[in-house]
């Protein structure tokens, strides 16, 4: 199983629309046969407008096949609009 943390710093101000992007994204990506769970999560005591994806697929194989979906392709680039700079995304294995 393959594990994915991504985080996000988003611009002040656009909280709001980051969030509506973020959980349509997780919404759809919880569809997809090898998705083991996908949540959006903030740090409550943070300070810094960060946001963090947690993710976990069955295999890489799911993981690439959710990369080429085209809802995440359009997500990810409207994100990165409203984004300080690019995500910052740590893959991990289970053991």
């Amino acid at each position: 199983m393959l594990a994915v943390f991504a985080k996000c710093i988003v611009q002040k101000g656009q909280e709001g629309e980051f969030l509506k992007l973020a959980h349509a994204l997780a919404e759809k990506s919880r569809e997809e046969a090898k998705n083991v769970s996908y949540d959006v999560l903030t740090d409550p005591q943070g300070t810094d407008n960060a946001y963090y994806f947690l993710e976990k697929w069955q295999d890489k194989a799911g993981l690439d096949l959710h990369m080429q979906q085209q809802y995440f392709v359009d997500t990810i680039a409207a994100v990165g609009k409203i984004s300080e700079g690019d995500l910052e995304i740590h893959l991990y294995e289970t053991v």
